[in-house]
């Protein structure tokens, strides 16, 4: 038994060494204080990073537009072009080229490095060079003065402005035209065939091919829309297209891809590569992590056995320490840890800041404090477990003893006598300690009197804890009452409050809640057995009343066979048909209603191309949309849509809405139908104005006898939408109104099939 205890022990250590290894591999990641939500991103594309390394890029390539025009001569670089003017004095306007401003900047000993940046310091701030006033920079030619001092440089400044902008362009030059670069880019510019301005680092390609390398962005000056797949657009690239066009006119285009394949070194391709590695190198911690704390609870699990084994096996009393209350017990294990803190912070933390950097030496002094808490913790764990195995944990505590003393006094009582009781001896209790201490203090000053002094403190804290541990225990059993009270309110006549956890007279009350959430529940379910028999009887009225129905239809079809000349009598046969149909129609309606609301119909679910159906219904309602001048409007995914529903009545939901749609739209206007996925729904919404106002809130569209034609002139039961709305949500989805004015919106929305 002692080998196979002195195994766990070994176990448990070496596992709580790979937490610590799994701890340290995750706080030395470069995402540590992202959480674990970064790893779920599926590629380096669709993290933070990249977005605004692909921002900073398309910043870059504007500035490369800007910087083309003003060093560029025919697509190459040319020295010899003007870049500033200067007024050197009353008068006396001078211009310098790229190429004497770049000599000037050169004897100043000014160059650029591998990185392009200018090296070789800063223009003195005292420098004797005089100052000229600058008037045009051909870097910048809408540059406004805000500040008198602004306009004003010495021409070394000026000549190391213009080497730093020169660097820029060199930099990009280098990064993207030069060498090889997944980033892909084409802005073009165009007035006529012939008069265009294109600045791109790729040739021949179509916007399909940059669609294809992987993340894209395409903007063009006639679109209000920015095409893209990225996870967040940059914002404002279509003002600054606009801005940079010399042309007025909507004819050009900005195309940008990235190459998710990084065929090249670049920085996205080592950032990808990175990406991996850390998020790699996270999780080989996570796992190392989960695995040691398995480990250790297994191991923990181990020992605790064997504990409880020896125990059994051991016929004589416990140890010395194991007898003591629990409370000194935790007392003793608490003052342990203070010495081992105490010595970890005047020893222990100076060797590991031997070992450590400067930066993690805060990780190392946390997680040697941490195993003094974790093995200070476990050894007061496991001598309370051997109180638990002997079954005096809580039989021989301080607090079941007062407990049980204290009880006496309040059982029993009612809820003010006992906050009285409560509030006086505490407020006693605390009256005499703080004049017992204030006695000790002003009177004696032994190490004796300061011994008792602090044992009166304490004795003051633990009767101060207890009395907040019964307010506290109180307040809770009030939140569990609340909240028992709170769902009862809210429709849950089942809900019950488990009453073996409350004491006294709250438990009383919480009996009494349970009382009212019974008789609430046999309420209900009288009131839904009498819902139902409402259901019955209007499904066998309904069904009375059709056979006498169809007798009539089918004498009025017999006597219009008859081939009766008198057009008054025809005419009255008319209007009997009509209305006999739609007494057929109401009826037929009112069962349907009454099958849809109670749920007694039989689905038959299978999996729907929701877009493909949305389809067909366009196809068998544009003809009757063209009888009262309907245009139908619809926007559709070109990807199938899958969802769960029963082929027949997803198709009276739709029928309902598209009749709704063709009685009350107002005549020439536009019937909009689109299909979106919001989240993990497929929704489809149909649009349209009404004919007649809409005075009339959505909710109560969707009640029975409900329409949106007050004046009733056309023909229309006002069952439609409540069939609709208890249909879908029969299968599964929702209905959903929206009214406007006189905008009338409608959706269906069903989970997509996963």
């Amino acid at each position: 038994m002692k080998k196979r205890k002195d195994f766990a022990v070994l176990m448990h250590l070496l596992f709580s060494l790979l937490v610590v290894v799994g701890v340290s591999i995750m706080y030395s990641n470069s995402h540590y204080g992202e959480g674990i939500h970064w790893i779920n991103h599926e590629t380096y594309e669709d993290t933070p990073e990249f977005t605004r390394q692909l921002k900073s890029d398309i910043d870059d390539i504007f500035n490369y537009v800007k910087y083309k025009e003003v060093f560029e001569t025919n697509g190459k670089l040319d020295y010899s072009k003007p870049i500033v003017r200067v007024i050197e004095g009353p008068g006396t306007t001078t211009e310098y080229t790229v190429d004497e401003m770049i000599r000037r900047a050169k004897s100043l000993g000014y160059y650029l490095n591998e990185q392009f940046k200018v090296s070789g310091g800063q223009p003195a701030a005292d420098s004797s060079d005089s100052y000229v006033r600058v008037d045009y920079r051909a870097y910048e030619p809408d540059f406004k003065i805000t500040e008198p001092g602004e306009a004003f440089l010495t021409m070394d400044q000026l000549a190391y402005e213009v080497l730093t902008h020169l660097g820029n362009y060199y930099s990009f030059f280098y990064r993207f035209i030069q060498n090889p670069s997944n980033l892909k880019f084409e802005v073009l510019y165009q007035n006529t065939p012939e008069d265009y301005k294109l600045y791109s680092n790729v040739t021949g390609k179509s916007i399909n091919d940059f669609k294809s390398m992987g993340r894209y962005l395409y903007v063009t000056g006639e679109a209000l829309y920015v095409d893209s797949n990225l996870t967040t657009v940059p914002q404002n690239i279509s003002s600054q297209l606009e801005k940079m066009n010399p042309y007025n006119n909507g004819n050009y285009h900005m195309t940008i891809a990235v190459d998710t394949t990084y065929p090249y070194s670049d920085a996205y391709a080592k950032a990808a590569a990175s990406y991996d590695q850390m998020r790699l190198l996270f999780i080989t911690g996570m796992i190392s992590l989960c695995l040691g704390i398995l480990g250790c609870i297994a191991t923990l699990y181990a020992l605790v056995s064997m504990i409880g084994q020896s125990d059994r096996k051991q016929s004589g009393p416990l140890e010395r320490i194991d007898r003591l209350p629990a409370e000194s017990c935790l007392l003793l294990y608490s003052v342990a840890a203070i010495l081992a803190l105490f010595l970890a912070n005047r020893l222990a933390n100076k060797i590991i800041h031997l070992f450590f950097a400067l930066d993690h030496w805060d990780y190392g002094e946390l997680a040697l404090r941490v195993l003094i808490y974790y093995a200070a913790g476990l050894s007061a764990a496991l001598s309370l477990l051997k109180r638990y195995k002997a079954g005096n944990l809580w039989s021989g505590s301080l607090i079941h003893g007062g407990f049980k003393n204290l009880s006496l006094y309040f059982k029993n009582r009612r809820f003010t006598t006992r906050i009285m009781l409560s509030y006086t001896l505490f407020l006693v209790f605390n009256v005499a300690m703080t004049m017992a201490f204030a006695f000790l203090l002003f009177t004696y000053n032994s190490l004796e009197s300061r011994i008792l002094m602090g044992a009166v403190a304490l004795l003051f804290f633990c009767l101060d804890f207890w009395i907040f541990h019964q307010m506290y225990k109180n307040a809770w059993e009030t939140d569990q009452i609340n909240e028992a009270l709170l769902n009862i309110s809210r429709g849950d006549t089942t809900y019950k409050i488990n009453t073996l956890k409350f004491n006294g007279k709250e438990r009383e009350l919480a009996e009494h809640i349970n009382h009212i959430s019974t008789g609430l529940e046999t309420a209900l379910q009288e009131k839904v057995r009498s819902e139902r028999l409402k259901a019955d009887l209007i499904t066998n009225v309904s069904h009375d009343i059709k056979t006498p129905l169809t007798s009539i239809i089918n004498y009025v079809d017999l006597i219009k066979r008859e081939k009766i000349q008198d057009p008054k009598i025809q005419g009255y046969l008319e209007v009997l048909e009509q209305k006999s149909q739609r007494l057929k129609t109401l009826t037929e309606d009112l069962v349907e209603a009454s099958k849809a609301s109670s749920g007694n119909l039989k689905l038959d679910i299978t999996s729907i191309d929701f877009v493909e159906l949305i389809h067909q219904t366009n196809g068998e309602f544009e003809e009757k949309f063209a009888l009262r001048h309907l245009e139908l409007v619809s926007t559709l995914p070109a990807d199938s849509i899958l969802i769960e529903a029963d082929g027949r009545y997803l198709w009276r939901v739709l029928e309902n809405l598209y009749n709704n749609a063709f009685k009350y739209a107002m005549e020439h206007s536009r019937v909009y139908v689109d299909v979106t996925l919001e989240e993990n729904m497929a929704v489809f919404t149909m649009k349209n104005i009404s004919q007649n106002p809409l005075n009339i809130r959505a909710d109560e569209l969707t009640e029975r006898f409900v329409r949106g034609d007050v004046a009733r002139t056309t023909e229309g039961s006002g069952l439609g939408i409540s069939i609709a709305k208890s249909l879908a949500e029969l299968q599964g989805g929702e209905l959903r109104l929206y009214i406007d004015g006189d905008l009338f919106k409608a959706g269906v929305a069903f989970p997509v099939k996963k």
